[in-house]
């Protein structure tokens, strides 16, 4: 609880006591203070006001309007039949349909006859080798790898400079 900068409760100690969470402090202050009272049972009665409101919506029944019996008999003679036909028909799509595609598609399937292996002729398997082994010669150029270049690949060691390797011949 922050101290009031003047003789009466700040919002949030009156927050702290609306809810439940009250310091005997703010406790002592409202028995004497009738200010800090009257703030108090405002807000009370605003949130009481406000459930009566909303208890009387929740309550409330929308109005209906009766139809006159003979209107709603024709009604329901003539819609009850068609929905149950649009009922029908989306459940006679819903099943058809996928049988429809797959039977489609199983024929489709055994009608074409698998396509023979084809093999390559000896020059074009030739080209094909020599764009491999220009790739490889690409690939394996000589450059400097940073792994050899800063002696990666001996692992991590500490307080020594790397040295460049002697080359005997």
């Amino acid at each position: 609880m922050t101290k009031p900068r003047s003789a009466h409760l700040s919002e949030e100690a009156l927050d702290d006591v609306l809810i439940g969470l009250g310091s005997p402090e703010s406790d002592a202050h409202l028995a004497e203070c009738e200010t800090c009272r009257g703030q108090l049972e405002q807000f009370r009665s605003g949130v009481r006001v406000f459930n009566q409101a909303s208890l009387a919506w929740s309550e409330a029944r929308p109005m209906r309007i009766p139809l006159s019996p003979v209107r709603s008999k024709v009604r329901r003679a003539v819609f009850a039949p068609a929905g149950w036909a649009l009922a029908a028909a989306v459940l006679l799509l819903m099943i058809g349909l996928p049988m429809w595609n797959h039977d489609r598609r199983t024929a489709l399937s055994n009608r074409t006859a698998p396509a023979a292996a084809i093999e390559d002729s000896p020059a074009q398997i030739a080209q094909d080798n020599d764009l491999l082994r220009s790739v490889d010669e690409a690939l394996n150029t000589s450059e400097a790898s940073p792994i050899s270049e800063y002696h990666l690949s001996d692992g991590p060691q500490l307080h020594r400079k790397a040295r460049p390797e002697l080359r005997t011949q």
